[in-house]
């Protein structure tokens, strides 16, 4: 059940009492145009509940063009709750209102006649009517959400890892952002459902406020709905409020600023500040920090240059599945083996620079170039299996979970990898590092001195698993969880 109430102050605030989400709404502002809008429900609900004839309708239709025209930003505060509460009806589409007062029962009951010209039926009671569902019981002490991105099954693998290292928690991950590469999830909504759909938005919030004790925000975005510019800052008053414990978590170049990485990385793709990608970048970049600077919560980074991006930010490493990538492919036996390179991003990972170098070799019989983008994450998976060397990036200067994929696959696996990133790593990385300016002249080598290359693949199913299996990120998590 959700109770929606007139707020004492003009901000919006929700809390979970007694079984029910209650949710705080500030009276609209008067605008210019309320009388237009109030008197444009008021018809609605009178046709529906045909109240006036085809000649008062005539009339009202005439009189609400007038309305149209009257810019004073005037309304009553009978006005002010229709125009609040009726729309956030409207929009919620319950099957039952009931109402606490007067005032509201009025607000209701014409929102039940509007109901009435979309064929729903929606039943008005007096609030003495109400049956509240009991008090849901937290079935978990501890319980995490990571949301609401999901970004490369990460959350997924996370919560899962955590289960299984830590009984008794409960861990799940929560995905708005689409279906397009089929990554696991244990929630799921789409993004018009996470942007607009408040009745999604306000049972999640239920489900949050009743359940979960702690949450992890992906890429500073907000967990319950986001409107535009809003970012996870919106979530944070409730989440207080409740008692539930808040982090962040940072994917890559939404905190990754553009400014900085072209200062510290020679090859990186923000080289000209004056590019509309790397501009509107920057500019989303800017806001977030603005944000970040006053975030007392925790901050975990999921790639280890981006260390060097976010203050006091733990490393929360990828985690990959090491035994569904175990493949029986034998590497390099091919006379012509074949490259596989698969950006997320081919704007970030250098792409401009790795397609004619492979098409050029391919071109001269050495290879077997396969360019692949936007497939689902299964069939990306079996075609890294498959393959001899994958090409990661060449221009961010780290490593993702492609080219961790590829190493738990034992591919040869390549891209640019700056020092400085390589030596905050707790191993030797083995990843045949590759720049722009010398691809071509390395993938010759590796697929030329082909023992020496599997030697640099077989050590990579060791790495991942040492690193990226799921348990160095258990660790970094656990802190924050209380361990």
């Amino acid at each position: 059940m959700t109770v929606l109430r007139p707020s004492a102050t003009r901000e919006s605030s929700k809390e979970f009492v007694d079984g029910a989400l209650v949710v705080h709404v500030p009276l609209r502002e008067p605008q210019a145009g309320d009388r237009h809008k109030v008197a444009l429900m008021e018809f609605k609900a009178d046709v529906a509940h045909g109240r006036v004839g085809r000649g008062r309708q005539l009339l009202r239709r005439v009189w609400l063009k007038v309305l149209k025209f009257d810019g004073r930003p005037r309304a009553s505060q009978a006005q002010q709750l229709e125009l609040t509460f009726g729309g956030l009806i409207d929009r919620l589409q319950p099957d039952v209102l009931y109402a606490q007062d007067p005032a509201m029962l009025a607000v209701a009951t014409r929102a039940a006649d509007r109901a009435k010209l979309q064929k729903r039926t929606l039943k008005v009671s007096q609030d003495a009517d109400v049956k509240r569902a009991p008090a849901r019981v937290r079935t978990h002490d501890r319980r995490l959400l990571i949301g609401p991105v999901n970004s490369a099954g990460q959350a997924w693998l996370w919560a899962n890892a955590l289960e299984q290292a830590v009984p008794g928690l409960a861990a799940e991950a929560l995905n708005t952002t689409g279906a397009r590469y089929e990554f696991a999830a244990h929630r799921t909504a789409t993004e018009a459902q996470y942007k607009s759909d408040l009745r999604w938005q306000f049972d999640l919030t239920a489900y949050v406020l009743a359940q979960v004790s702690h949450v992890l925000f992906e890429g500073g975005r907000p967990l319950f709905g986001q409107l535009p510019g809003q970012l996870w800052t919106s979530d944070v008053p409730t989440l207080d409020k409740a008692g539930i414990k808040h982090g962040l978590i940072f994917h890559g170049s939404e905190i990754r600023d553009p400014a900085k990485h072209r200062e510290l990385f020679e090859h990186s793709p923000f080289q000209n500040p004056d590019d509309d990608f790397t501009k509107r970048l920057q500019a989303a970049n800017d806001v977030l920090r603005r944000h970040l600077a006053t975030y007392e919560g925790p901050v975990f980074v999921t790639t280890p240059d981006l260390l060097e991006f976010v203050d006091n930010s733990t490393w929360l490493p990828l985690t990959v599945d090491v035994d569904a990538l175990a493949s029986d492919r034998p590497v390099l036996e091919r006379e012509v083996p074949v490259v596989l390179h698969a950006p997320s991003s081919s704007a970030l990972k250098g792409s401009a620079y790795v397609d004619p170098v492979l098409t050029e070799l391919e071109a001269r019989g050495l290879i077997k170039y396969q360019r692949v983008e936007g497939v689902r994450h299964a069939e990306l998976s079996a075609l890294v299996k498959d393959a001899d060397l994958v090409v990661d990036q060449l221009t961010l200067g780290s490593y993702g979970v492609l080219a961790c994929e590829a190493m738990a696959a034992g591919r040869v696996t390549v891209g640019h990898v700056a020092d400085r990133v390589r030596a905050q790593l707790p191993s030797e990385l083995p990843i045949a590092e590759a720049t722009p300016g010398d691809l071509g002249a390395v993938i010759e080598r590796l697929v030329s001195e082909r023992e020496t290359s599997r030697k640099l693949a077989d050590r990579g199913p060791e790495y991942v698993r040492d690193l990226h299996d799921g348990r160095s990120a258990v660790a970094a998590l656990l802190p924050f969880l209380g361990g």
